[in-house]
């Protein structure tokens, strides 16, 4: 597939506050008080639209490809007490895309194996490990998880 149909962004700013991150100098960001990495604001939302967008995309359209997330982590970690994310995934599941792209720098993604499974759907898992060093990560994206947590992330995506 080309591109994506639909972007699917659960959270508006991000906690963990990456130095060269592109959203930061988007509208959203540069006239929303607090600086950015100081504030996730939430969609509360996102269920039921997601479901009757699904419906309505579905017979509008021959193939559904989304992207999680395009301009904010799904695992925040507020994710952990509110499971967002997770609760979209189940949705998913009853009216699954073509295809589902999930981009990531949080190893708290592993906690989904169990819903990834029962996808039919092509499904991709992305984490962002910008680089080797943990000293260089917590110069640019002091906030975001340790290299070494990501990198055992992706070992448990791939042994599942």
């Amino acid at each position: 597939m080309n591109g994506y149909s639909h972007t699917l962004n659960p959270y508006v700013g991000c906690a963990f506050g990456c130095e060269y991150c592109y959203v930061r100098q988007m509208p959203i960001s540069l006239f929303h008080e607090g600086n950015w990495g100081e504030w996730v604001d939430i969609k509360d939302n996102t269920i039921d639209l997601l479901e009757k967008e699904m419906i309505k995309a579905r017979r509008k359209e021959s193939k559904i490809s989304i992207f999680m997330s395009s301009s904010t982590d799904p695992y925040q970690p507020i994710e952990h007490k509110l499971e967002l994310t997770r609760n979209i995934l189940k949705i998913l599941l009853i009216n699954q895309p073509d295809e589902l792209f999930i981009q990531t720098r949080s190893p708290m993604v592993v906690r989904d194996i169990d819903i990834f499974k029962k996808f039919t759907c092509k499904i991709i898992i992305s984490i962002t490990i910008e680089t080797d060093s943990d000293r260089i990560r917590k110069e640019f994206s002091p906030s975001a998880p340790p290299i070494n947590a990501r990198l055992n992330a992706v070992k448990k995506l791939k042994e599942n």
